[in-house]
C-alpha cells in the first residue's frame, strides 16, 4: 500500500509469490518507467528499442540496461536506469516490481562491493561497462522487522479498517473507475444486441442540479480474505537474554484453514516456534515440522495451502481499480474524511482486529522516543539542501513532499487531541482561547483572539480568518524559496467547532528575552504599539516584498516615531537561536479590500459620515488575494508598454516631419525658384519612388511583417502598501501626501477587482456552462 517503504524477503527453499494483475497495477509507474518484465528481459528491447532510443531523449551513455541478480526465482531481472539516478531510487523500483516486492531488507553489490544507497549510479565504478549488480539479503533489525510486518499485513489485506482522521474512508483521487466499468458494456467486441436503454447517458437530465452522492465511490464487493488473523503475540517483547540471541518479535497467525501458528521474528528471518498459549518456547520446532523463510509472506504461503490462491484473487480484486482511485493522497488534494455513504459503511464494516491497538508498537517500538522528531530542524535542513543540478532539485522536492505529508499527519492527530482536551496546556491559568500546547514537538494554539490582538478588526472572527490567510502566506513564501528566509511548518485544523493552528517549534520562540528586548526582532510588537527593527531582516524581507509587490513604506509606533519597514507591520521577523531568520504572521501580505469594506461593513451616520459596524460584516480581514495583486500589476504593465509605444511613435513622427521640412528648405535654397518648382520637385520625387519599385525584375517582393517594438519595462514599478486603511497616522505633510498616493493606488486595485475581474470571471463561467449545455 501507499506510504510504506519496507518490504519482504523470500526464502531460498521457496519460490517467489505469484505475480498478479493487482500488483502490476500498483507498481505500474515504476515498471513502466524502467521497462521491466518478469522474465528478466527488457520490454523496450522486445519492441526493438535500443538503449540509446530513450523516451526522454537522453543519450545511450546516460541510459542503459541494468541486470539485477536475485537470490531466488526468477533469478534475475533487467531494468532501464539512468546514470543520474540514485541507488535508492533503483532500490525502490525493485521493491515496487510485482515479481520482486518480497525483497526489502537487502543491499546491492557490484563486483562484490556494497553500493551506497545514497549515491548516484554514475559514482559506482565501471557500472556502465559492466551493468550487473547482485541483490543480497541483509539481516533484520527490530525496526525493519516491525515495518516488514506492517507491509505484509497491508499486502495480504489483513490491515483492516482504521480510525483515520486525515484520509477518511475510500479517500482516492479519482472516481472514474466506475465510469470505465460501465463503459465496458459498449466495447466494440461486445455483443451487438445490447439495448439502447443501457447507455449510461440515457435518461440523464443535464439540467438537474448536482448531487453530493456523485462524489462518493460506488459500493464494491468485500475483498477476498487471505488470512483469518495476524497479530502480535502476547509474549512480546522478547526478554533481554533472547534479544541477545537475535529474537526481535513474536507473532501469531490464524490461517483460512483454522490452524494457529506462533512465529518468531529473528535477525535471519521468520520461523514457526513451539510456543502455545500457556507455554513460552520461542525456538524452532523439530525437523519435519519446522518452517522458516526470510520473508514472512513466503512463510505464510508454506503454512496455508489456500494462501497463494486467495492472495492472487485479492490482487485481482485490487486490480479492478486504478491505483489513483485507491491510494490515499490527502497531502495533495483536499481531504473529506466525513464523506461516507451508507453503502460505503456496509462494505467497510467494522471487523475485530487486535492489531489495530498494536500498530503504535509496530510503528515506534517499545521505546517511543524515536517517534519524537524535530520537525522544524527537518523542514529548514531540507530547504538548505543544494539545488544546483536537476537531480539536486528533484531529491530536495521529493524529500520536502515526504516531510510535509508526515508532518500533516502528525499535526492533525495532535490537533484532535488538543480539541478533545487530552493535552495539558503550557499556560493553564490563561484564558482558554489564549492557551498554548506542545505535543509531539508541534506547537498548537487556537484560532481565536485570546489576548485581544484582533479586537479592532473583529475579535474572534478576524482571528479565525487570519489563521487561514497565514497559511496562504506561508505557502506563498515557500514558493518563492528565498535564500536565508525560513517559515515554520503550519497546519490549520477545524475539529469539534474549533480552529487549531499547529506550527513547528521555532528555536528561541519561548526564550525569555532580557529587559528592554522584544520577543520579535522585526515588525510590530504588542499590537503595533512597539515596532522593532533589525538589520539582518532588511535584505531577505526586501527580496520577499519585491516578489509580492509590497511597497517599502513608513509606519509609526504609539509615540509617533517613524519606522521604515520592508513589509507589513503585521509581518514579523524572529531571529532563532539556531541563527536562522524566520518570518511569522503572514496574514497581511496584501492590502485590505477597502472598497468592499466600505460597501458592506460601514453604515451612514447623521452627519454624512460613516462608521464600521460588525452587524453588517463580522470582521475587517477582507484582504486582496495575491493573485489579484499580480493581475493588477500585469494590467499596469500593459498600460505602461502601450504608453511607451505611443510616445515613441509620436516622437518618430515629429522627427520625420522635421527631416522633411529640412529637405524642403534645402531644395528651395538650391534652386532659387521654390514656388515655381514645387510641382516639378514633387513629380521627380514620385518618379524616384516609382523607379525604385521595378528593380525586382517583375518578381513581386514579399511583404515583411513589421517587427514588434520592444519596450524596456525595467523602469516600471508598481507596489502596494499593505498597511493603508489600517490605523497608521502620518505626521508630516510629505508623509501624508505619500500616504494618500498609496491609498489611491490600493483603492484603484480594489475597484479593478469589482469592475473588471469579477465580471469577467462570471461571464467566463456562464459561457462555459452554455457551451457544456450545447
Amino acid at each position: 500500500m501507499a506510504g510504506t517503504n519496507h518490504d519482504d524477503l523470500t526464502d531460498s527453499t521457496s519460490k517467489a509469490p505469484p505475480t498478479t494483475d493487482t500488483t502490476v497495477t500498483a507498481s505500474k509507474p515504476s515498471s513502466e518507467h524502467h521497462g521491466d518484465t518478469p522474465d528478466g528481459t527488457n520490454g523496450d528491447a522486445k519492441n526493438g528499442q535500443t538503449n540509446s532510443d530513450t523516451a526522454d531523449g537522453q543519450s545511450g551513455e546516460n541510459v542503459f540496461q541494468l541486470t539485477i541478480g536475485l537470490p531466488h526465482a526468477p533469478g534475475k531481472t533487467q531494468i532501464m536506469v539512468s546514470t543520474q539516478e540514485q541507488v535508492q531510487d533503483i532500490r525502490q523500483s525493485i521493491i515496487d516490481l510485482p515479481f520482486t516486492f518480497q525483497y526489502s531488507c537487502f543491499h546491492l553489490e557490484h563486483k562484490g562491493k556494497r553500493i551506497n544507497d545514497f549515491v548516484e549510479l554514475s559514482e559506482v565504478p565501471d557500472i556502465v561497462a559492466e551493468p550487473t549488480v547482485q541483490l543480497v539479503e541483509d539481516p533484520y533489525t527490530e525496526t525493519q522487522a516491525r515495518m516488514h510486518v506492517i507491509r505484509v499485513r497491508e499486502l495480504i489485506g489483513a490491515a483492516g479498517d482504521r480510525t483515520d482522521l486525515l484520509h477518511g474512508i475510500q479517500a482516492g483521487l479519482s472516481l472514474h473507475d466506475s465510469v470505465s466499468q460501465a463503459s465496458a458494456k459498449f466495447d466494440t467486441k461486445a455483443p451487438k444486441d445490447i439495448p439502447e436503454e443501457s447507455n449510461a447517458m440515457t435518461q440523464y437530465n443535464m439540467d438537474a442540479p448536482g448531487s453530493v452522492k456523485t462524489l462518493l465511490a460506488p459500493p464494491r464487493e468485500p475483498a477476498p480474505k487471505t488470512l483469518k488473523a495476524i497479530f502480535l503475540s502476547p509474549w512480546n517483547p522478547p526478554p533481554y537474554h533472547l534479544r541477545a540471541k537475535g529474537h526481535l518479535l513474536y507473532l501469531q497467525i490464524t490461517t483460512n484453514e483454522g490452524e494457529q501458528y506462533q512465529i518468531t521474528s529473528h535477525v535471519s528471518g521468520f520461523f514457526v516456534n513451539k510456543c502455545v498459549t500457556q507455554k513460552f518456547d520461542p525456538f524452532p520446532k523439530a525437523a519435519g515440522k519446522s518452517h522458516s523463510a526470510h520473508s514472512l509472506l513466503t512463510l505464510i504461503g508454506q503454512l496455508s495451502p489456500s494462501f497463494e490462491g486467495s492472495f492472487t484473487k485479492l490482487q485481482e480484486w485490487n486490480g479492478q481499480r486504478d491505483p489513483l482511485a485507491a491510494f490515499q493522497l490527502a497531502n495533495t488534494i483536499p481531504a473529506s474524511p466525513w464523506m461516507v455513504s451508507p453503502s460505503s459503511v456496509s462494505t467497510t464494516s467494522h471487523q475485530p482486529d487486535i492489531t489495530r491497538t498494536q500498530e503504535s508498537y509496530l510503528i515506534s517500538g517499545a521505546e517511543t522516543a524515536e517517534t519524537l522528531r524535530d520537525w522544524n530542524e527537518e523542514f529548514q535542513s531540507t530547504r538548505e539542501l543544494p539545488r544546483e543540478t536537476v537531480q539536486d532539485r528533484v531529491f530536495r522536492e521529493r524529500l520536502t513532499a515526504k516531510l510535509f505529508a508526515e508532518y500533516n499527519e502528525a499535526a492533525v492527530r495532535g490537533a484532535v487531541l488538543v480539541a478533545r482536551g487530552e493535552v495539558a496546556p503550557l499556560n493553564p491559568t490563561e484564558n482558554k482561547d489564549a492557551q498554548i500546547f506542545v505535543y509531539n514537538n508541534v506547537f498548537y494554539s487556537f484560532g481565536a483572539d485570546g489576548v485581544g490582538t484582533f479586537a479592532p478588526d473583529g475579535g474572534d472572527e478576524a482571528a479565525r480568518v487570519a489563521t487561514g490567510k497565514d497559511v496562504m502566506g506561508v505557502r506563498a513564501v515557500n514558493q518563492l524559496d528565498i535564500n536565508g528566509l525560513f517559515v515554520p511548518g503550519t497546519v490549520v485544523v477545524d475539529y469539534l467547532g474549533k480552529r487549531i493552528v499547529g506550527q513547528s517549534i521555532v528555536p528561541g520562540i519561548f526564550k525569555q528575552r532580557g529587559e528592554g528586548e522584544h520577543q520579535i526582532d522585526y515588525g510590530g510588537v504588542e499590537s503595533k504599539d512597539v515596532i522593532a527593527e533589525h538589520e539582518a531582516f532588511v535584505a531577505p524581507f526586501a527580496e520577499m516584498s519585491k516578489a509580492m509587490r509590497v511597497k517599502e513604506h513608513a509606519v509609526w509606533d504609539k509615540e509617533s516615531k517613524r519606522h521604515d519597514l520592508k513589509a507589513s507591520v503585521e509581518t514579523k521577523g524572529l531571529l532563532g537561536t539556531d541563527g536562522r531568520k524566520y518570518v511569522l504572521d503572514l496574514y497581511r501580505i496584501t492590502p485590505l479590500d477597502v472598497v468592499w469594506l466600505e460597501q458592506h461593513r460601514t453604515e451612514p451616520e447623521d452627519g454624512g459620515d460613516s462608521k464600521e459596524s460588525s452587524e453588517n460584516y463580522p470582521h475587517r480581514m477582507a484582504v486582496l488575494r495575491p493573485e489579484l495583486v499580480e493581475s493588477y500589476w500585469r494590467l499596469k504593465v500593459r498600460e505602461y508598454v502601450q504608453n511607451e509605444i505611443v510616445q515613441r511613435r509620436e516622437a518618430k513622427k515629429q522627427a520625420n516631419g522635421t527631416n522633411e521640412q529640412a529637405k524642403l528648405t534645402d531644395g528651395q535654397h538650391t534652386n532659387g525658384e521654390a514656388p515655381a518648382n514645387n510641382g516639378e520637385t514633387e513629380s521627380k520625387s514620385k518618379e524616384t519612388t516609382v523607379a525604385k519599385k521595378p528593380a525586382t525584375n517583375g518578381v513581386e517582393t514579399e511583404k515583411k511583417e513589421p517587427e514588434q517594438e520592444r519596450v524596456d519595462v525595467s523602469g516600471f514599478q508598481l507596489t502596494l502598501n499593505p498597511d493603508v486603511y489600517s490605523g497608521q497616522k502620518p505626521q508630516t505633510d510629505d508623509e501624508k501626501e505619500e500616504w494618500a498616493k498609496d491609498e489611491a493606488e490600493v483603492r484603484a486595485a480594489c475597484k479593478y477587482l469589482i469592475a473588471d475581474v469579477v465580471p469577467k470571471m462570471v461571464m467566463s463561467s456562464l459561457m462555459e456552462n452554455n457551451r457544456m449545455a450545447c
